[in-house]
C-alpha cells in the first residue's frame, strides 16, 4: 500500500472516519433492534389497547323475542359490552323499520338482526359474533388459524341443525296437533343424529374459554329444550353428555348467568 505523502492528512482521515464507521454501525443495529421489538412489542401493544379502550357505542336490533339475535345477546353478556337494545313488533318492523333502516344503511339485506358498533352497521347474526369475536374476546383472536376454522366450523354446523327444527315451528301448513307429532319424530331422529355430531366435534377440542360458537350451541340446545318433548329432550341430552355439560357451563357464566335471569331476557 502506498501512504500518503502527507502523514498528518492520512492521521486525520483515519481518525475522523473511524466514528462514522462505529455510528452506521450503531445506526443499523438500533434499526435490526427496532424491528425485532416491533414484531414481538406490536401485538401485545394491540392487545393493550384492545382491553383497555372503550368500545363505541353499540345498537342490536331485532324483533322482540330471542330469535336469531339471541346468541348475539349472550356473547355481549359473556363480553361484558354495554349495549343498546331495541326490540320491535312485526308491524313495525314491516310499516315503519324496514324501510327506514334500509334507507339508512342500516341494514344492507334488509334482514335483521342488526348491529351498530359505532360508524359500523352489520347485519347476518354470524358475521356479527365473529365481528365481535375480532375485537374483544382474547381467546379468539389469540387462537391459530386452524383452531379459528374448528369455531367457525362449530358455528356453522350449528346453523344446519337449527334450520331443521325452525322450518317445523314456522311451517304453516301444519296445525299445533301436527307439529307436535314432528317435533317429537324430529327430535327423536334427526336431532339425535346431528347433536352425537357435535358432540363428537366439541369433545375433540380443548379450550381455556367459550368461544362465540359455543354460544350458538347454548343457544341450539335451549331451542331444542323448548320445542322438543320433554322426555325427548332428556333423552337427546343424556345421549350427548358433552352437550350438556356445555350447556350448564356457559349459562353459569356470571355474564350469562346475570341476563339469563334478568327481565332483559326476552320470550321465546
Amino acid at each position: 500500500i502506498c501512504p500518503d505523502k502527507n502523514p498528518k492528512q492520512n492521521f486525520q482521515i483515519d481518525i475522523f472516519q473511524l466514528p462514522r464507521r462505529h455510528a452506521m454501525f450503531g445506526y443499523s443495529a438500533a434499526f435490526a433492534l427496532g424491528a425485532v421489538a416491533s414484531v414481538f412489542l406490536t401485538p401485545i401493544w394491540e392487545e393493550y389497547k384492545a382491553l383497555n379502550t372503550s368500545p363505541p357505542p353499540i345498537v342490536l336490533r331485532y324483533f322482540d323475542i330471542r330469535g336469531r339475535a339471541e346468541p348475539i345477546r349472550l356473547y355481549l353478556a359473556e363480553l361484558g359490552l354495554e349495549h343498546q337494545d331495541v326490540g320491535f313488533s312485526g308491524d313495525e318492523w314491516s310499516s315503519d323499520l324496514k324501510a327506514k333502516w334500509s334507507k339508512q344503511g342500516l341494514i344492507p339485506f334488509g334482514q335483521v338482526p342488526s348491529l351498530s358498533y359505532g360508524s359500523t352497521n352489520l347485519v347476518q347474526s354470524h358475521a356479527i359474533m365473529r365481528f365481535l369475536a375480532r375485537k374483544h374476546d382474547t381467546f379468539y383472536r389469540n387462537a391459530s388459524d386452524e383452531d379459528k376454522a374448528g369455531i367457525e366450523m362449530i358455528a356453522d354446523g350449528s346453523e344446519d341443525i337449527r334450520k331443521r327444527i325452525m322450518k317445523i315451528k314456522y311451517d304453516a301448513s301444519k296445525s299445533d296437533a301436527e307439529k307436535k307429532d314432528a317435533f317429537l319424530e324430529y327430535c327423536a331422529s334427526t336431532a339425535l343424529e346431528w347433536f352425537k355430531k357435535l358432540e363428537t366435534i366439541v369433545k375433540s377440542q380443548s379450550q381455556s374459554s367459550p368461544s362465540y360458537a359455543d354460544f350458538l350451541l347454548f343457544d341450539l340446545i335451549d331451542i331444542h329444550e323448548a320445542l322438543c318433548p320433554t322426555s325427548a329432550f332428556a333423552a337427546l341430552m343424556e345421549s350427548n353428555p358433552g352437550l350438556a355439560v356445555l350447556q350448564m357451563y356457559i349459562q353459569n357464566r356470571p355474564g350469562v348467568n346475570a341476563y339469563l335471569n334478568s327481565e332483559k331476557r326476552r320470550k321465546f
